[in-house]
Order: C-alpha cells, then structure tokens, then sequence
C-alpha cells in the first residue's frame, strides 16, 4: 500500500515529505553539496538542471519515490530520497536511502541516527528493508551506518548507464 506522505518527529527534529508548497531554494545546492564532499566512485555529478529535475518527478511521481525534509527547530538541516522496490530475495518492498546529507556544521547532533531510526520503525512504502549506499572512502557515514544495524553484502551493485549522464 502506497503511503501519501511520511512525517516524524523526534524531539524538535522533524522528517517531513516534501510538498510542492515547500520552498525549495536550498535543495538542489544540498543535493550539490553531498556530491562536491563525497564523489561519487565514477565521476559522475548531477548538475543543478538535473537536481531541479529529481525534484520535479519526484513531486509529480511519489509513488516513484519520496524527498525527505530534515529540519530541527524549523530549520533546513538536510534532506534524503527515498527511493522503493520491489526485491525477490527479500519477498516485499526495500526501501533505498538513495542520498542522505546533514549540513556539514549540524552533523554530530544525531539528526541522520533519529531520521535512519525512524525508516526502521516507520518504514514508509511498507517497505520490508532498508538499503543504503555510501562511497567506500565516507568512514564517517559507514560508521554510523554499521552501529545503525547495516551490513555490507557479498554483492556489489554495478551499473550500465544507458545514455549520456548530464555534466
């Protein structure tokens, strides 16, 4: 069953879906942000069009996937994309933590622990799992993913772009 939007709250931390009433302004630079801190293993790197992008299909495709809102005290710490689906193995929905980023000067303040904590507790999507990726060389999030109960797997995901990737 399709859940319409996901909204938690943890203290004056608080996980919300994003709405296209929500100002958006500061998202596409986050989503720039986590790219310039962290590359990604083979170069690639979305571009603002394509950030703008991710947004608009996700608002007007929900059932494709969710933004999530990170704020504390009503304020914009961070953000995470949710993306579902389907895995044989697991017989039910996973849920793909696709991207999550803390403002650099808000981390350490348990607002990625509460959020992750709060998808295994109140897993949108009915999801039956949770999935999340993380280059090998962020320690830091590894880490926190590790104490969080996430396992490395034997398998390795590898991926075939099918058309040219926005520079």
């Amino acid at each position: 069953m399709y859940i319409r939007g996901f909204f938690f709250t943890v203290a004056m931390i608080r996980f919300t879906s994003l709405t296209a009433s929500d100002p958006v302004d500061l998202l596409p630079q986050m989503m720039l942000a986590l790219y310039a801190e962290d590359p990604a293993c083979n170069g690639k790197r979305p571009t603002l069009d394509s950030c703008r992008q991710t947004i608009r299909f996700l608002l007007q495709h929900p059932e494709r996937g969710r933004i999530i809102l990170l704020t504390e005290n009503e304020i914009l710490c961070g953000y995470a994309i949710l993306i579902p689906y389907w895995s044989n193995e697991f017989a039910g929905t996973l849920l793909f933590v696709d991207e999550l980023f803390v403002m650099p000067e808000l981390r350490g303040r348990g607002i990625a622990t509460a959020f992750l904590n709060s998808l295994k507790n109140t897993p949108p999507f009915e999801a039956v799992g949770l999935s999340i990726e993380g280059t090998k060389r962020n320690a830091r999030a590894k880490r926190l993913y590790g104490q969080l109960g996430f396992a490395d797997r034997a398998n390795e995901m590898m991926i075939c772009p099918l058309r040219p990737h926005n520079r």
